[in-house]
C-alpha cells in the first residue's frame, strides 16, 4: 500500500463497498498486494474493523468486475479451466493464464475512479497514488486462480517474465459490454470520425479502439460520454470459453522423392485433387500423428516439379506443428522415420528427422536465396555437323550467367520479371546403360539416339527446364544457343542441395 494511500484508506474502502465493488475489488482498488487477502478477503477485513459480518453479500454482481473476482464465478472459472488443461492431454509440465474479460470493466473502471474523485475530498497525490496502485483485475484473478489450478492439474503455472509455451485463455463475456462500449464511441469524436470513413457500419468496439478512445479522452471529457457512478448490473458475467494452445514446434529433415508422378503439395484445381497424394501428405501426416497437432504447414528449401524426382541426400523440410500435444520429443526419432520409409516407396527420409531451433529455421529461410543446386537433365538434340563438339564445349564453360523471363508455365502464379541467375558448371556425356535403365520410363519410344546427361550446377532459383529448351527465347543464353541447334529435356532430377541444414 502506497503511504499516501494509507491514511485514507478506510474512507477510500468504504466508498468502494458502498458504490457496489466485491470485496476483492476494494482490495485492488487501495493498493492491496498480499495474496492472503485475496484469498479470504472477509477475514482480513473483519480483522482490520472494515467489515461487519452483515455487510458480506456475494450475490450481487460487483459494478466493475462484474462477477468475475467474486466466489461463485472464480470457482465456475477455475473448474472449467482445469478441465480443458486436463482434457487436452497435453505433456507441458507448465502453463501460462491469460484472461480475457470484457471491454466495459475498463470503463467501469475509469468511472468509478472519477466519482471517487468528485464524491471525496482527497489530496491531489493521494488521488493520482490511488490510480498507480490499483491492481488489475486480471493480475488479482491469477493471485487466486493460478495456485488452485496448479492443484486440479499438476502442472506449473508461470508468470512474471517467464512464459511458458502452454497459453490457457479463460475468455469472460457479459451482456452489457457490447451496448456500453459502442455508446461511449457513439459520442466521442473518434468514434463520429471511424463511422465516417465507414459510412453506415457498424462501430467496432474492440478493446483496442476502446483503450485508444480512452487515452484520447480527458475525465471531463470522459463523463460526457459514460454515466458517472456506472450503472448496477443485474447480471454475473460468464464464461465463455477456455482456449488452450501450445506453441507451435518444429520437425525436420531432409527427404528424396523418387517418383515422377508426384506434387510437393496437396495439388487442388477447383476443389479436385489432381495427384492422388503429396510429398507433404506422405511425409507429415505421420509427424502430425505423432505429436498429436490439430494442423501443420509444410516448409520446404524450394520445391521440385511432379516429374522431377529429388535424389542423394535429398531436399530439406521443415514441419510446423500447430498446437502439438505432446512436446517432449526424444532425440532420437528413428521409429518414425521408419514409419514413414516403410509406408511408401515414393518419398524416403533420408536422415534422422530433428525438434528444430529457430536458428534453423532461418538457415532453411535464407537457404532459400544463397544455396546452390545440382541437377541432372536427360537431354535430347537436333544433329547438326558441329553438335557433338559444342557438347563437349559445356564442360569447359563456367560462371555463365543467363537472364531469364518468368517461364510460361509459372507466369499464372507468378509475375512476369527477368532474373539473373548463375550456371556455376557444366558436365555433358553420354548415359550409361545402368543410368538409361533408370530414365527408361521418361524415354519410353525415343530410342537412345541424340541424347547426351548434362550434370548442372546452378544458382538457387534457376529454371533449369529453360535453360534446356530456352522457353521460346524467354531464357538468355539457353541450351539451343549454346549448341546452335534445338535442345529439349527429357527428363530432370535435382542431385544435390547444397545447403548445411538440418
Amino acid at each position: 500500500m502506497a503511504c499516501t494511500v494509507a491514511g485514507n484508506e478506510r474512507e477510500i474502502f468504504r466508498f468502494f463497498k458502498k458504490a457496489g465493488c466485491c470485496l476483492r475489488c476494494c482490495l485492488r482498488f487501495i493498493g492491496s498486494r498480499n495474496a492472503e487477502f485475496y484469498e479470504d478477503p472477509v477475514s482480513y477485513l473483519q480483522k482490520l474493523k472494515y467489515l461487519d459480518e452483515a455487510e458480506v453479500v456475494d450475490n450481487i454482481p460487483c459494478i466493475v468486475c462484474l462477477g468475475i473476482l467474486q466466489n461463485n464465478l472464480l470457482e465456475v472459472a477455475i473448474q472449467k479451466a482445469s478441465e480443458e488443461i486436463i482434457a487436452g492431454n497435453y505433456d507441458c509440465d507448465t502453463f501460462t493464464l491469460a484472461l480475457t474479460i470484457p471491454v466495459t470493466t475498463i470503463l467501469r473502471e475509469r468511472s468509478l475512479q472519477i466519482y471517487l474523485g468528485q464524491s471525496l475530498t482527497l489530496p491531489p497525490d493521494v488521488f493520482l497514488d490511488l490510480k498507480l496502485h490499483t491492481q488489475s483485475v486480471k493480475e488479482v484473478w491469477k493471485i487466486f486462480s493460478v495456485p488452485k489450478i496448479e492443484e486440479l492439474t499438476k502442472k506449473i503455472g508461470e508468470s512474471g517474465r517467464t512464459f511458458s509455451p502452454f497459453l490457457v485463455d479463460v475468455l469472460f463475456s457479459h451482456s452489457c459490454d457490447e451496448e456500453e462500449c459502442v455508446s461511449l464511441l457513439q459520442k466521442c469524436n473518434t468514434a463520429r470520425q471511424f463511422k465516417a470513413r465507414r459510412r453506415n457500419a457498424d462501430v467496432n468496439y474492440s478493446r483496442k479502439n476502446v483503450e485508444s478512445t480512452l487515452e484520447t479522452l480527458s475525465d471531463e471529457q470522459f463523463e460526457k460520454h459514460s454515466p458517472i457512478p456506472p450503472k448496477s448490473v443485474e447480471s454475473f458475467a460468464s464464461v465463455d470459453k477456455v482456449i488452450c494452445a501450445h506453441s507451435s514446434i518444429y520437425i525436420g529433415g531432409r527427404y528424396k522423392k523418387m517418383s515422377r508422378n508426384l506434387c510437393q503439395t496437396p495439388w487442388l484445381i477447383n476443389g479436385e485433387k489432381k495427384c492422388e497424394t503429396s510429398v507433404q501428405e506422405l511425409l507429415c501426416d505421420s509427424i502430425v500423428k505423432y505429436v498429436k497437432a490439430d494442423s501443420m504447414k509444410f516448409l520446404s528449401s524450394g520445391r521440385e516439379d511432379v516429374d522431377v524426382r529429388t535424389l542423394n541426400e535429398g531436399r530439406p523440410f521443415a514441419v510446423e506443428l500447430v498446437n502439438p500435444r505432446v512436446t517432449k520429443i526424444p532425440d532420437d526419432l528413428r521409429e518414425l522415420v521408419l514409419e514413414i520409409n516403410e509406408s511408401t516407396e515414393d518419398v524416403k527420409v533420408t536422415n534422422s528427422l530433428k525438434v528444430l531451433s529457430k536458428l534453423d529455421l532461418k538457415k532453411l529461410k535464407e537457404g532459400e536465396n544463397e544455396k546452390t543446386k545440382n541437377y541432372r537433365a536427360l537431354c535430347i538434340y537436333k544433329p547438326k555437323p558441329d553438335t557433338l563438339n559444342l557438347i563437349q564445349g559445356l564442360n569447359d564453360m563456367t560462371k555463365l550467367k543467363i537472364v531469364q523471363k518468368t517461364p510460361m508455365r509459372v507466369l499464372h502464379r507468378r509475375p512476369l520479371v527477368p532474373r539473373v541467375r548463375i550456371v556455376h558448371s557444366m558436365r555433358a556425356r553420354l548415359p550409361t546403360p545402368e543410368e538409361l535403365k533408370n530414365f527408361s520410363g521418361a524415354i519410353n519410344n525415343l530410342g537412345i539416339n541424340n541424347i547426351f546427361i548434362l550434370d548442372v550446377k546452378t544458382q538457387a532459383g534457376t529454371y533449369v527446364k529453360e535453360f534446356v529448351h530456352g522457353d521460346f527465347g524467354r531464357t538468355v543464353p539457353s541450351l539451343c544457343d549454346l549448341l546452335q541447334t534445338d535442345v529439349d529435356i527429357i527428363a530432370l532430377d535435382v542431385t544435390g542441395i547444397n545447403l548445411n541444414w538440418p
